[in-house]
């Protein structure tokens, strides 16, 4: 014994040692102990943030949550392999009071609690389990939940009820959420929801943030009524007769105590005789709310269809749109390639016609050669590029689908004719007369490709982005006929031989002479001429309509 006091009073002696010596360094420690304290804090709520997946809460005007959870309920479902439903609402300036109705057992209470809550946590700069979260910085938060009966005090749960909410709306000021639940139950429903629409209208006066939930139908037809007032409602599924813990704005829900009851296994005798005293006022509310709820429900499932049925034309059309840029990207390049291989072949019958000038004597007859040569190289490169140019534009308004607008008088474009046509008149719907030059025929309306402007051929806007196009001039009269009649015979000639290579470097197709009947010398002549004449594929005698035996008709060579 006497060795465990000796023990006793050197451990005494060594603290009081140790004791004195920390003393000195007392301020270190506590400046030590707050900072661990702050950092056990910072990583205590890195901890809580993680394990239930927060945000950090915005403050603002508006009061928004978005998959908001209350952490208590979703750390006992947890535990049971289980995830709570989330709560998502917007309350504004303009739109300050919820009430929330639906069936018991329908997660009303649990919103409300879930939406203080977060809020004193967010201002308690606390990270909020919400996907999105946004809360007016609040001076109070006044609650009237739970059940506030005491037979110590003499109250009542009514009398509970209104002696707690009667301090609250003394105290409220516009700064302040209020959270109702259950108001104006305990009591007469008529009286109840006369007491509970004057206590809403009441905080809702005073501009707070007031968010309450109810059965009565008296406060149902407030919220629907009441501007800055908005309906809520906990789902219910009508097979199972289990409430889904949905929060849905707009709309109010019913109570469906009989349908939880049947569920929770009330004798159906019991049930049966609880309908029949259903009034029918009550019965018409309730199936109006059913259908209502259905509607809505309805409503959303064809706006989901809608938002993907609009996401997939987007998509579609953001694909044509690539599909279409990579044909004309391609197309323009064969555009590139052949006017490219067009300019060196103009180059190159430039080059022998150069030095076939240089090596001839006979300047004349060389000029009109190297004129013929250019002429063919000019409507080659035309050619090449009309080609490939319509080609893109006939795909580019068979892709738009629009129909030409075709009228008696327009300028078209043909399949397979170079030259602009005018339509004449209409045989039938489908077919249509046209003049191209001297020509008159009958074509089926689809082989007009293009409406052409009075002014010329396709306009520069037409053409695919960062290609030019510059529209070969009208064929005036003067390269379409010469006249020839009281002109000397080799006169003639001459002027027949200089009109025939203006008509080709003009790219005239087809031109008539006009040498009349007289003893038929000039038309020797000009036919001695164009038998020979390189530019001449055949020609004929007009016909009647166009001067008989009179004229000739000359197809030149392409």
């Amino acid at each position: 014994m006497r060795l465990g006091e000796e023990e006793a009073r050197e451990v005494h002696r060594i603290l009081l040692e140790m004791t004195d010596r920390l003393r000195g360094h007392a301020e270190s420690i506590r400046q030590t102990l707050a900072v661990i304290a702050q950092l056990d804090l910072v990583f205590a709520k890195a901890r809580f943030s993680i394990e239930f997946d927060c945000t950090i809460p915005r403050f603002g005007e508006r009061l928004l949550l978005r998959e908001a959870r209350h952490p208590l309920l979703e750390d006992v479902l947890r535990r049971r392999q289980r995830k709570p439903v989330p709560v998502s609402l917007e309350l504004a300036l303009d739109r300050r009071t919820l009430l929330i109705s639906g069936p018991n057992t329908g997660g009303k209470t649990v919103s409300l609690k879930t939406v203080g809550l977060l809020s004193l946590m967010a201002q308690a700069a606390l990270p909020v389990p919400a996907a999105v979260a946004e809360f007016p910085v609040f001076e109070q938060v006044l609650a009237d939940i739970g059940d506030y009966q005491s037979i110590q005090e003499n109250l009542s749960t009514f009398s509970a009820h209104v002696s707690h909410i009667r301090e609250m709306a003394l105290d409220v000021t516009p700064g302040t959420l209020v959270l109702l639940d259950e108001l104006g139950s305990a009591t007469d429903p008529e009286e109840g929801g006369a007491l509970g629409v004057a206590i809403v209208e009441h905080f809702r006066a005073a501009g707070a943030f007031t968010l309450v939930s109810t059965h009565l139908m008296a406060l149902k037809i407030y919220g629907a009524s009441t501007e800055g007032v908005v309906n809520g409602s906990m789902g219910f599924d009508e097979n199972t007769f289990e409430p889904t813990f949905h929060l849905q704005l707009g709309l109010p829900g019913k109570s469906a105590g009989l349908e939880i009851a049947t569920r929770l296994g009330m004798p159906e005798d019991i049930m049966r005789r609880a309908r029949a005293a259903i009034g029918d006022r009550e019965r018409d509310v309730t199936r109006f709310l059913t259908e209502l709820e259905a509607r809505v429900s309805e409503n959303r499932a064809l706006e989901q269809t809608l938002r993907e049925k609009l996401a997939a034309q987007e998509r579609t059309e953001k694909e044509i749109a690539r599909e279409w840029e990579r044909r004309e990207t391609v197309k323009l390049k064969e555009l590139e390639r052949r006017n490219e291989e067009a300019l060196a072949r103009f180059e190159e019958h430039a080059r022998e016609t150069i030095e076939k000038i240089a090596q001839s004597g006979d300047h004349r007859k060389a000029t009109q050669d190297a004129q013929r040569r250019v002429s063919k190289a000019k409507r080659e490169m035309r050619e090449d590029f009309e080609t490939t140019v319509l080609a893109t534009e006939d795909d580019s308004r068979q892709d738009r689908i629009q129909p030409l607008r075709i009228a008696e008088g327009a300028r078209v474009r043909l399949k397979n004719v170079r030259e602009p046509a005018r339509v004449t008149r209409f045989l039938t719907n489908d077919r249509i007369e046209v003049e191209a030059g001297f020509l008159r025929m009958q074509i089926s309306r689809d082989d007009v490709i293009e409406v052409l402007p009075e002014t010329g051929g396709a306009t520069a806007s037409k053409l695919p982005q960062g290609v030019t196009y510059k529209p070969a001039p009208q064929l005036s009269p003067a390269f379409q006929e010469i006249n020839v009649i009281g002109r000397h015979a080799e006169e003639a000639r001459d002027a027949v031989d200089e009109f025939l290579d203006r008509a080709v470097m003009a790219t005239a197709s087809r031109v008539r002479i006009v040498h009349g009947f007289g003893m038929g010398i000039l038309r020797k002549t000009i036919q001695e001429l164009l038998t020979a004449h390189p530019h001449v594929a055949k020609f004929y005698p007009a016909p009647q309509q166009e001067g008989g035996a009179g004229a000739t008709i000359v197809e030149l060579r392409e």
